[in-house]
């Protein structure tokens, strides 16, 4: 009896797995959808998604891995430390379509040349991740995100049949060159993050690595083939535009950061020359040079050093944001400052140097509203090596 009990029970188990995957018809689809950039800095790279559809059974619904749990403890301590995670989540159709067209955001799907065995194969995927023990990954800019899952989770099923075909991209460029494809109309948070990238992002993007952003696994689908009786077909069969819009360039900001720190150069350079003609030094005004730069230097050197953040390492930032002037500006404010703070100043003034010969040979790239900032620190440093901190 208790064998008999036991097997019935497995029994049921069985079909319950099955009954929580069901079999998709012959009219079932896959598609991958993309959509475009929006007004918002973190809607600027756009969105990217996975559809399935069957009409036989009323199924109609979006995969998205782009989710997350904005009140899990210690949300804005993890998304700092690069260890938030994220999840998928199911969602309507309907809905999901109707919020990025309230958002005047363009939206294709690319519906994928499949086989009913590989549509069912990615469907219970799917539905497998999204179970919620499964559902949450340590999301990753350019490694592991949104973008990459739709690119991910394809090639998991299909394999080598599948086959991202690279002619479509015609010129080489850095990530840091992908970033600013898409961050142009943000120039503060665009030197912001210039600010906090370190020199790993100034090498080439592989073809594969151009798939962190929606837009290229778009056109890497357009041009992918999948393997199939040997020979390739196309793997997307159909390409439809589910919304357009002409997409809008967001007005940029009045005030760049160009024009905000080429006027501060102006100031300390009239300061200077001030400094020097009446052989007097403005101390306020070099603690505020070095505590600001300190404290920049501090955040980089944390973004670096203390976080899981790949893309924040090697950050040559370091040279002109030194950390220690966060210490050493509280010395410099005195009025008879150490003596040892003129050398410290003369260390500053190579570290410039040696920035200027790293970013001409890209070793790392600097944002350019740097060059004012670089300009105000090497006059004001070239004054304090030469009079003194007096």
């Amino acid at each position: 009896m208790k064998r008999f009990v036991l097997f019935f029970s497995l029994l049921l188990f069985v079909f319950s797995a099955k009954a929580q995957f069901p079999r998709l018809s012959g009219q079932a689809e896959i598609s991958i959808i993309t959509i475009g950039p929006g007004a918002n800095l973190y809607d600027s790279f756009g969105h990217g998604a996975i559809r399935i559809q069957d009409p036989y059974l009323s199924f109609d619904k979006v995969y998205n891995y782009g989710t997350f749990d904005s009140f899990q403890d210690g949300f804005y301590v993890k998304f700092a430390q690069g260890k938030l995670n994220y999840r998928l989540a199911i969602q309507d159709y309907k809905r999901f379509l109707g919020n990025y067209q309230a958002q005047n955001r363009w939206i294709t799907e690319q519906v994928l040349d499949l086989t009913q065995a590989e549509r069912q194969e990615i469907f219970e995927f799917l539905e497998n991740n999204a179970i919620p023990e499964n559902s949450y990954y340590l999301y990753d800019f350019f490694y592991d995100n949104c973008a990459t899952k739709l690119r991910d989770v394809v090639r998991d099923v299909l394999g080598d049949k599948l086959t991202f075909n690279n002619d479509h991209l015609t010129e080489e460029k850095t990530f840091r060159d992908l970033i600013q494809e898409n961050t142009f109309n943000f120039p503060w948070w665009d030197f912001g993050i210039d600010i906090a990238l370190g020199a790993v992002i100034d090498v080439n993007a592989t073809p594969e690595e151009h798939m962190f952003l929606p837009d290229y696994i778009m056109q890497a689908y357009a041009n992918a083939t999948i393997t199939r009786d040997g020979r390739e077909v196309s793997a997307v069969k159909a390409t439809n535009k589910l919304f357009e819009s002409d997409y809008y360039e967001t007005p940029k900001e009045t005030l760049s950061p160009w024009m905000i720190f080429s006027f501060l150069m102006i100031i300390v350079v009239v300061f200077t020359y001030r400094d020097t003609v009446q052989n007097m030094r403005a101390r306020y005004l070099d603690f505020t040079i070095l505590f600001v730069t300190g404290l920049v230097g501090v955040l980089v050197a944390l973004l670096w050093f203390a976080t899981d953040h790949t893309a924040t390492a090697k950050n040559l930032n370091l040279l002109w944001a030194f950390a220690p002037n966060f210490i050493v500006a509280f010395y410099v404010a005195k009025k008879n400052p150490p003596a040892w703070t003129r050398s410290y100043v003369r260390f500053l003034f190579i570290l410039l140097i040696g920035m200027s010969f790293i970013w001409v040979f890209q070793l790392q790239v600097f944002s350019i509203a740097l060059l004012p900032i670089m300009l105000l620190l090497a006059v004001r440093y070239a004054f304090l090596w030469v009079k003194g901190l007096v």
